[in-house]
């Protein structure tokens, strides 16, 4: 068992062998797949959270780093091309003409984005072995010269893989709880959009909501490289529990689903942007800020920086793109037979035009401040049946998107039982030290 445990210390540093251990004892009880962390503190800050392994990353074969070359770095900016960087290594012509006619398909080192990282990786006789083009610390394209001729792959690291959970209480806003817990601003967005379809986190959220959320950190050789997807979160809002679980249907289709396995993603967004804030609630009776005069504002201001992008709220159709009196630039979106919604005050349009279909979350404009605005925002109008309505509170009617087929749910409910399972611990942990604390 000692040795045992050594071994263990050895393959998951810096996490000890016998937390490792314990995990596996947990697995065969639970017949689970999947490895969740222990019940933190409450208040959970970054040196507080327990990462715990996924013991599948420490059998998965993965790519060695690069070893045995000289690598030297170039930077791709505006204007480069691969010639120019072959200029800058005071490499030949004919060597870049020969490694661009063994292109092939989707393997090109020669499309280069500005930004990405070129390495050019040479023997040691000072030949060029190898170049690579780095998407990202997990996958790269590279050009292999061998025998006077080059080969293109593409080569793919599997991260090292830990999950860790951490939760807050919410104070003010869902991001300064979010920052407290330790979680970085693209997961704490992750998280709204997740919840986008149920939450609505201006007018909704109440001082004492908490949530619970798994997520995912990516590690290569021991250094942390990125945070990765939520799989699981419990967020609870005025007292009611919303459980969303990440799961991956045969289809290959990815959604987030309640414990019953119904999909929290509903026919329309919440919000059609990303928003940490709304300048001006549905009011039929409020004065115009630009007319001075009493005006029905049939629909609700989402104020944001110009250039914010603006999605489409629903699955639907583009019906009028242009100008229009005091809208400015506006977007008019047909959802159905009797479904329709308006984006106003634009500064520019997406690529979408009039008459073409778009889906859910595209992109179809960016907030501006065009026609009657006094700031950069974006009007947001809902109609039914040719009827304005609170575009905040008509969503609670309209029905669910599609939800798992009974085929699915046996499985959904094995991958997602582990996850409700440490969700309702860690809740269950948070309730008895609260009881502990304010019983006399």
């Amino acid at each position: 068992m000692h040795n045992l445990i050594n071994r263990l210390d050895a393959i998951c540093h810096p996490f000890p062998g016998t937390h490792v251990l314990g995990v596996v004892g947990s697995l065969l009880l639970i017949g689970s797949l999947i490895i969740l962390p222990a019940v933190g503190e409450t208040d959970v800050r970054p040196d507080k959270m327990t990462p715990i392994p996924e013991l599948s990353w420490a059998i998965t074969e993965r790519a060695a780093p690069t070893k045995g070359f000289d690598v030297r770095t170039e930077r791709v900016r505006e204007g480069d091309s691969l010639s120019r960087l072959f200029s800058r290594q005071n490499l030949s012509p004919q060597l870049l003409r020969a490694l661009i006619q063994s292109e092939k398909g989707d393997d090109r080192v020669s499309r280069l984005k500005v930004g990405r990282t070129v390495e050019f990786r040479y023997a040691a006789d000072s030949a060029l072995a190898e170049l690579a083009v780095v998407q990202s610390p997990f996958h790269q394209t590279v050009a292999v010269y061998r025998d006077n001729t080059w080969a293109v792959e593409q080569r793919h690291r599997e991260p090292e893989i830990y999950i860790e959970q951490a939760q807050a209480t919410i104070s003010s806003s869902l991001f300064l709880a979010g920052a407290r817990a330790g979680l970085p601003d693209n997961l704490i967005m992750e998280l709204a959009n997740i919840y986008g379809h149920v939450i609505d986190f201006v007018y909704e959220i109440r001082k004492g909501d908490r949530f619970v959320v798994t997520f995912e950190k990516r590690y290569l050789d021991g250094e942390f490289i990125e945070y990765g997807n939520i799989l699981a979160a419990e967020f609870i809002n005025s007292g009611e529990s919303f459980i969303a679980v990440r799961f991956k249907d045969e289809k290959g289709d990815i959604g987030y689903y309640d414990q019953n396995g119904v999909s929290l993603r509903k026919a329309f967004l919440r919000a059609p942007l990303n928003f940490r804030r709304i300048s001006s609630n549905f009011n039929l009776n409020r004065k115009h800020p630009v007319l001075g005069t009493m005006r029905a504002h049939k629909g609700t201001d989402y104020a944001a920086s110009t250039g914010t992008p603006i999605y489409a709220a629903g699955d639907g159709k583009v019906i009028f793109r242009g100008r229009k009196g005091g809208y400015g630039r506006l977007i008019v979106m047909k959802h159905g037979s009797n479904i329709e919604t308006r984006y106003a005050h634009l500064s520019r349009y997406g690529k979408f035009r009039s008459g073409q279909k778009v889906r859910q979350g595209k992109v179809i404009g960016y907030v501006g401040m065009s026609g009657m605005a006094t700031g950069p925002h974006l009007h947001y109008e809902f109609i039914v049946n040719g009827v304005h309505r609170n575009p905040r509170t008509i969503l609670n009617k309209l029905p669910k998107a599609k939800s798992l087929p009974k085929s699915e749910i046996a499985r959904y409910k094995r991958v997602a039982g582990t996850f409700i399972a440490s969700l309702d611990a860690q809740r269950s942990h948070n309730e008895l030290a609260f009881q502990s604390i304010t019983k006399p």
